[in-house]
């Protein structure tokens, strides 16, 4: 039998052939857990047509979204996940703004464990077998590097990539970016350092790939972006 949740979207982030998304649940204003919108196919992404409004529009981060489900599909590492219901609308039942946010931001003291780096990037993996169970957080830093350019100068045919450097609690990571907006953004730009000053991060970690769990960095949220 299909149910109903309503979440606030912080994340619409690229994935396979479709996207991504993800959001906290609304009580009536109140916070509550996080929640992945997934569907039947194995890799779980959302297609276009699944994820519209009944008036042909697209889910943006911070709108408030009623969405039906089949059956909640908890994963090791992904416990948030639940089937959609294919045959309903994705239903806009209003908007956060952005100075609304803060009590909702996550408080770990690490993004998940930290000391496993691959060769592109820095605390940006972790081992099958040391998942939590949580795969969602949204975060506040200081500041964010994006580096546009080859994903490393190992291998000079790599395509260009978009990455993101940050301190959290006296950690440095750098994850690949999945936020379509800020790629699209970044990679219409010369390869170089770009700085966004004080944004909100929604990290996801994604599906296992040779062994590790990945952190991406699913949406960066900052005032500039919902002006």
């Amino acid at each position: 039998m299909s149910y109903v949740k309503t979440i606030v979207c912080f994340a619409n982030s690229r994935k396979t052939s479709g996207r991504c998304i993800a959001g906290k649940e609304w009580h009536k204003d109140r916070l509550g857990g996080w929640v992945r919108p997934i569907s039947i196919r194995n890799t779980h992404e959302i297609s276009k047509k699944e994820m519209q409004y009944e008036n042909g529009c697209d889910p943006q981060l911070l709108d408030i979204i009623q969405i039906n489900y089949q059956a909640p599909c908890p994963s090791k590492h992904q416990q948030e996940n639940h089937l959609i219901d294919s045959e309903y609308y994705w239903e806009k039942k209003g908007r956060m703004t952005f100075n609304n946010v803060l009590p909702w931001i996550d408080t770990p003291r690490t993004l998940w464990s930290i000391g496993q780096s691959s060769y592109s990037g820095e605390n940006d993996r972790i081992p099958v077998g040391e998942e939590d169970g949580t795969s969602l957080l949204l975060i506040t830093i200081d500041k964010l590097n994006i580096h546009v350019g080859r994903k490393t100068l190992d291998y000079p045919d790599s395509k260009r990539a978009v990455l993101g450097d940050f301190e959290y609690h006296k950690h440095n990571y750098r994850i690949g970016i999945t936020d379509p907006f800020i790629e699209q953004k970044y990679l219409a730009m010369p390869d170089g350092q770009y700085e966004i000053g004080k944004p909100l991060l929604c990290v996801s970690l994604g599906d296992v790939y040779k062994g590790y769990y990945y952190k991406l960095i699913a949406a960066v949220l900052y005032p500039g972006r919902f002006q």
